[in-house]
């Protein structure tokens, strides 16, 4: 690649009063391949011959440069190894720039600094550029040089902030992006205003090509996510990629069918959207240090991390300018550089903000995937000055409560939370190393859901599967539910181990059967709420130790209802409200009822909310239906079928009761999602527990089922432990 990279006279002038003076005759070696980058030179008289070794794509393309010309930046700015040979043309004389010298022009001469800077970040740039588009477009073999060469008049560099649109969906399509570093997502707005994300674009992928290809507008709004760095490609250039080699359009059409199938959000480990945390805390008398250290060493259970902190960066760089400096700041420049190579190198990035809001603070939320503000449980309900800055709806915000080891549970949370587009809640206790492990494997796509489906009485089978999860140690960072699965999963959320459920479960639903005149329903409902809210007592759902949810049906809008916020007793009560047996719940100017009739096994719901983690769900419905035992005829009096049961010698009734018709006509609405579930293979742990030895409504049958629940999981649960374990609990178990 002929890339001329030289500096002005005046620049040359200055650099030479630094510059070690070097002096070669033809065919010595100026830079050696391997030899540590930690030089350059700037080619004063001669030329130098670029020869790149013989495994090179291009090898046998030697490159040259002469007077004015740089040699060695990409090593250089890029800390690696020298990749190439450098060797003398003709006698040269040279200037050579150390490390060193080039720190001490940050502060004696800047701009010769931000010149030096802009010429390496333009090679490194070019570099990356040239193996995305050999990768995308490719392979070029050895005509790559050439190709960005060719493309110089049709590419642009851009850089977008953190929240900033690329462009909306509706515009004109004006090239092909191929984002370089960074985030960016794909939204696509609702009736409402509201932004629904459908995709991330990670760096060395493209986005754009779809509008251009078809000559539509974009599909979709796309911003970044975070800090970003671009290239626009023109309709021309990306027309010459296409040309260029017969295998470009077969991967172009890879890209968009990926797209359309919807895998942008596929659970792969190298796809997690989480690589950068930023953490700020709430009011400067915050123990952030303390938390961001705990946090660390947990995140490297997963992969390497990073911690990096305003003191941390001045000490690694060598000066106390770098961590304050602005975007376009020549100390800016180099720290920019810094950080995307730190992110090359490591798994996790832990950016600490500084107690005081300061610009490395506000470099720390720009850089961030997701941005954690840590408060004190204890301290007042406001999050201070953080509060405004978390009002911006486009970054990922989630809030880490402290709380004292001794705290039975939280109280309050929903307060705190008011005027804030806080996305996750997570309560942490000082001394409880769970909670941080609970926290590290949420933050890195390690979270363990556990989704408990509805069945009446046959739902004590959960308590069961619970014992044989703790049995294997195998935690559980959130659960959902519906009806019958939905208080159950409401007691693991507040923390309760499954010998203190079944404890509680003992009377919980003695005489609850309130049978009433039935104009709305069969019972009444008031001791099922009753017990309900014996057993929740004031908890808010935002107030449980374990993020929680539960579902209802909205019999209003024929819509599922995803309850994640609010009083956790009146949530709940919606869930199981079975429909003709319980009164539907009025909420909002809509009756709820039962979530079964819509989603009985919510694991699509569990899903979206942890895309990347593991799902464990537990079905306790019979795979048959209800069957008759006779063919009988259209009509059928109740008092025959009274006198039937009163009466042991007389045939029982051809047809099943109401409850149990009941029942499974509320659970008929959902078998086909969940078979849509399933298929799409949403679980990664499915069990079917066979409990139809206990009937819907044998609520005294508690232990049977649990023991039914047990003898089901336990086998499954231990042959799935034994491989994904240990990569989800990272380096040691951690309980919950």
């Amino acid at each position: 690649m002929t890339e001329v990279q030289q500096l002005s006279e005046r620049d040359t002038q200055a650099l030479l009063r630094w510059a070690d003076a070097v002096q070669l005759q033809a065919g010595e070696r100026l830079l050696r391949a391997g030899d540590p980058g930690d030089r350059m030179y700037l080619v004063l008289e001669g030329a130098v011959s670029i020869e790149r070794p013989l495994q090179d794509a291009v090898a046998g393309l030697a490159e040259q440069r002469g007077p004015g010309d740089l040699v060695g930046t990409l090593a250089f700015f890029s800390g690696i190894d020298n990749p190439c040979d450098v060797r003398c043309v003709a006698a040269g004389r040279f200037a050579g720039i150390s490390r060193a010298t080039f720190d001490a022009l940050l502060e004696r001469q800047p701009d010769l600094w931000r010149r030096l800077q802009e010429i390496g970040l333009l090679r490194m740039r070019k570099v990356q550029l040239a193996a995305h588009l050999d990768r995308l477009f490719g392979p070029f073999g050895p005509m790559q040089p050439y190709v960005l060469q060719d493309l110089e008049a049709d590419i642009q560099w851009l850089s977008l902030r953190s929240g900033q649109t690329l462009f909306e969906q509706g515009a004109a399509c004006d090239g092909v992006y191929v984002l370089m570093t960074g985030r960016l997502q794909m939204a696509t707005g609702t009736a409402g205003g509201r932004e629904t994300i459908d995709g991330t674009v990670v760096a060395g992928e493209t986005v754009g090509e779809l509008a251009l290809l078809t000559g539509r507008a974009q599909t979709h709004t796309v911003f970044a996510a975070r800090d970003s760095e671009l290239v626009r490609l023109s309709g021309r250039g990306f027309e010459l990629l296409l040309s260029r080699n017969t295998r470009a359009i077969h991967n172009v059409s890879r890209i968009l069918v990926d797209r359309l199938a919807s895998r942008r959000m596929e659970r792969d480990p190298a796809r997690m959207p989480i690589r950068c945390i930023g953490l700020l805390p709430a009011r400067p008398d915050v123990e952030l240090s303390t938390f961001a250290s705990e946090l660390e060493q947990h995140l490297r259970r997963h992969g390497s991390t990073l911690r990096l902190h305003s003191q941390g960066v001045e000490s690694a760089l060598g000066s106390p300018v770098f961590a304050q400096a602005q975007e376009q700041q020549a100390a800016g420049l180099r720290l920019n550089q810094w950080l995307c190579e730190q992110e090359e190198a490591w798994r996790y990035l832990v950016y600490q903000g500084d107690l005081q809001w300061s610009t490395w603070s506000a470099r720390c939320v720009r850089q961030a995937d997701v941005v954690v503000v840590v408060a004190d449980a204890a301290s007042a309900q406001s999050l201070g000055d953080i509060a405004a800055r978390v009002a911006d709806a486009r970054q990922r915000w989630s809030l880490v409560l402290l709380h004292p080891a001794g705290t039975d549970r939280p109280r309050d949370t929903a307060a705190r939370l008011r005027d804030t587009h806080v996305e996750s809640v997570f309560h942490v206790r000082r001394g409880h190393p769970g909670d941080q492990a609970r926290l590290a494997r949420m933050l890195t796509g390690n979270a363990v859901g556990l989704v408990l489906g509805g069945g009446g009485a046959r739902g004590f089978a959960h308590l069961g599967v619970l014992r044989a999860l703790e049995e294997l140690g195998i935690p559980v960072d959130l659960i959902g539910g519906t009806s019958m699965g939905a208080p159950i999963a409401g007691l693991v959320a507040q923390g309760c181990r499954e010998r203190e459920i079944a404890r509680r479960s003992a009377h919980a639903f003695d005489g609850i059967i309130d049978f009433t005149l039935p104009l709305v329903s069969l019972i009444s409902g008031e001791r099922i709420s009753s017990s309900i809210e014996r057993q929740t007592g004031s908890w808010d759902i935002e107030d449980f130790w374990l993020p929680f949810f539960c579902v209802s049906t909205n019999l209003s809008t024929s819509e599922m209802v995803v309850h994640r916020r609010g009083n956790s007793a009146r949530a709940i009560r919606c869930s199981v409200s079975i429909p003709g047996v319980l009164p539907p719940v009025a909420s909002g100017g809509a009756l709820l009822v039962d979530g079964a009739v819509l989603n009985n096994l919510p694991v699509d719901v569990m899903r979206e909310i942890n895309p990347f983690g593991t799902v464990i769900a537990v079905d306790v419905t019979p795979r048959a239906g209800l069957v008759p035992r006779a063919d009988c005829a259209a009509g059928l009096s109740g008092w025959r079928v009274l006198a039937n049961k009163l009466l042991p010698w007389r045939e029982p009734p051809a047809l099943p009761g109401i409850a149990s018709t009941i029942m499974r006509a509320t659970f008929a609405g959902s078998s086909l999602k969940r078979q849509q579930a399933l298929e799409q293979n949403l679980a990664d742990v499915y069990l079917h527990i066979d409990v139809e030895a206990v009937g819907m409504f044998k609520f005294e049958a508690r232990e049977q089922a649990a023991q039914l629940g047990y003898d089901g999981a336990i086998a499954p649960l231990r042959a799935w432990a034994r491989e994904a374990l240990p990569g989800l609990l990272g380096a040691a178990t951690e309980t919950r």
